[in-house]
């Protein structure tokens, strides 16, 4: 097992998911990247939904001339920035964001890196009473093993 990817969003379920993996790539000596998806889904429904909070960050970026994928991408970056300094001592080789939905990202990314093995967690931030969609869909689909850590 040469390459470990881990589906970081920030919960709980991930941050566990996080330190079995980087344990893992410790003992193995494999490569650890990490991927954070920015969900469409969760975009539009607060934009559907008219958030005061929403809307004047789309406003603000408008009149900055910035581009909304672009603060998304922003926004991964200091997540994964996050789940760097959670596991000191173990080398992260590629940090990626993406844009889309979340099973469908991971699995594209770990084809990008030529993943050997995804390790995330049973639930993403929208917690279920059982194994969430996300993580469901990516062992479905995968490419390549995948660990769901509990």
């Amino acid at each position: 097992m040469k390459k470990i990817l881990v589906a970081f969003d920030g919960s709980n379920s991930s941050l566990k998911a996080l330190n079995e993996a980087a344990e893992m790539a410790a003992k193995l000596g494999a490569e650890l990247s990490l991927v954070y998806v920015v969900n469409l889904g969760d975009i539009y429904y607060q934009e559907l939904l008219g958030k005061p909070e929403f809307t004047e960050v789309l406003e603000s970026l408008k009149k900055e001339g910035k581009i909304f994928d672009d603060f998304l991408s922003e926004s991964g970056k200091k997540v994964l920035a996050t789940a760097r300094s959670c596991v000191e001592g173990v080398s992260v080789s590629k940090e990626i964001v993406k844009i889309g939905h979340p099973a469908e990202e991971i699995i594209n990314a770990a084809k990008e890196i030529g993943a050997d093995l995804i390790v995330l967690g049973p639930h993403s931030k929208r917690r279920t009473l059982l194994m969430g969609s996300v993580s469901k869909e990516v062992v479905e689909r995968a490419p390549c093993s995948v660990l769901v850590v509990r």
